[in-house]
């Protein structure tokens, strides 16, 4: 049985404070839940982003002849502005996210056992290029070990890992590996611009481990740095061929 007595002033403040806080709590988790874009739009705007837009990208590069980075450049940007508009996105928590011990000792011991494969594989391949772009461009070897990773594997690790992450990875109600698969495939689909089997192949198997590590780890710096060893590795031993379109960079 509950007795309703008579309450001070300051009783009755405190309860009209606590029930005005709680309306309060309630008012802003629905709208939350009201201003986020529902499965529907995401699996749309996923598709437009990782799919149609990467089809229009190889019609500029060879049907209308656009250098690579004129194309690459505004669709990164598109990229950007997309994590820019997304209010519960943050890019100071994305680069200030640390690099665990645990990762980087994983990344190391893969490293060391698909990078004596990747080794191998060159090797077998073209024996005569094997290790021919350090020893007969030094100067651009040297460009191209720290541009790549500066430049090439940050943008890519922000549009498929970073924005799949944010936005998309709740599409797969909590199915790890399927999520995995899938941005491995639309990593390895948007290398369909460089015309090549074991281009898609290799990105497939790329995207397989970068997505892994990403989701498990939520380290920006740690996917970027795994990404840039497997990428300089593969320059280097003379595999760099199966990364370039031909068509002019301007």
């Amino acid at each position: 049985m509950v007795f309703f007595g008579h309450r001070s002033g300051r009783e009755t403040g405190v309860v009209l404070f606590v029930a005005g806080a709680t309306f309060g709590s309630m008012q802003d988790r629905a709208h939350a839940r009201s201003s986020q874009p529902s499965h529907l739009r995401l699996i749309i705007e996923m598709i437009a982003i990782y799919v149609v837009a990467p089809l229009g990208a190889y019609a500029l590069v060879y049907e209308v002849g656009v250098p690579l980075l004129g194309v690459l450049g505004p669709v990164f940007m598109a990229f950007v502005l997309v994590l820019s508009l997304d209010r519960t996105f943050r890019w100071r928590d994305l680069f200030f996210t640390p690099v665990v011990r645990a990762e980087l000792s994983s990344i190391a011991s893969l490293f060391v056992v698909l990078g004596s494969v990747i080794v191998g594989i060159a090797y077998f391949l073209h024996p005569a290029q094997f290790f021919g772009f350090p020893r007969r461009e030094p100067s651009l070897w040297l460009a191209v070990m720290a541009l790549y990773p500066l430049v090439s594997v940050t943008a890519q690790e922000i549009m498929f890992r970073v924005l799949f992450a944010h936005r998309y990875l709740k599409l797969f109600r909590g199915n790890f590996i399927f999520a995995i698969v899938v941005n491995a495939v639309l990593f390895a689909y948007s290398h369909l611009i460089f015309e090549s089997w074991v281009t898609i192949f290799v990105s497939f198997a790329g995207g397989l481990i970068f997505a892994y590590r990403y989701f498990t780890y939520r380290s920006f710096w740690g996917v970027c740095l795994e990404h840039a060893l497997y990428g300089n590795l593969i320059f280097t031993v003379g595999l760099g061929r199966y990364f370039f379109t031909g068509v002019p960079f301007g």
